[in-house]
């Protein structure tokens, strides 16, 4: 009937989304994606089972959207961080925002690697195009940054992305972590190496 309020249960919310996120990671990490059921999962976040059939169908379609929201949730941050007027404090803030992100969402940092290397994954595409947006966000970034070859450029947000997320996933499970001011400029070293490389060609 036309104007029928539609009372099926939805978890579109922001809020319930964040919950599933949060529920997800911490059962994923424990026993990985194989182990855990849709329904620990729901019970975990507070969710009936069919409220997150409803809306997502199936425990592979809800998994691939709670990679999308934990990607949008980190790009946002990012994005935040990129606008900094200072090209070389935006860059820092970006490292130190990823390494708190795989900090609090380790299983995240986790199953992105695990899917990626992953010969027949249903979430490889998915993985690779989220790969690319964070480093296309990098890229720009460092583009304020620094005048060299757009080539290098792409190479060294993806080198940046890959030695975050790397070092991040070791620090996370470490008994003893190196500080965060150490492991940031690490990797910061990329961008003033590339800086000392436009000086010299200049």
């Amino acid at each position: 009937m036309t104007g029928q309020f539609d009372a099926r249960p939805r978890v579109r919310a922001t809020d319930s989304k964040e919950r599933l996120f949060a529920a997800s990671m911490a059962l994923l990490g424990r026993r990985g994606v194989n182990a855990v059921s849709v329904e620990e999962i729901a019970r975990a976040a507070g969710v009936s089972k069919g409220t997150v059939y409803y809306n997502f169908g199936s425990k592979e379609k809800m998994i691939g959207a709670l990679l999308e929201f934990g990607a949008q949730k980190l790009l946002d941050q990012l994005g935040r961080d990129a606008a900094v007027e200072d090209p070389l404090a935006a860059l820092e803030a970006m490292v130190r925002r990823a390494f708190g992100f795989v900090q609090e969402y380790p299983s995240y940092a986790q199953l992105w690697v695990s899917e990626q290397q992953r010969g027949e994954s249903p979430w490889g595409e998915q993985v690779q195009e989220f790969r690319q947006r964070i480093t296309d966000l990098i890229t720009a970034a460092l583009r304020r940054a620094v005048q060299v070859p757009e080539p290098l450029l792409q190479a060294s947000a993806c080198a940046m992305f890959g030695a975050t997320l790397l070092t991040a996933r070791e620090r996370s499970g470490s008994a003893a972590p190196t500080d965060l001011d150490t492991i940031t400029l690490a990797v910061m070293a990329t961008v003033h190496g590339l800086r000392a490389m436009a000086r010299d060609a200049g």
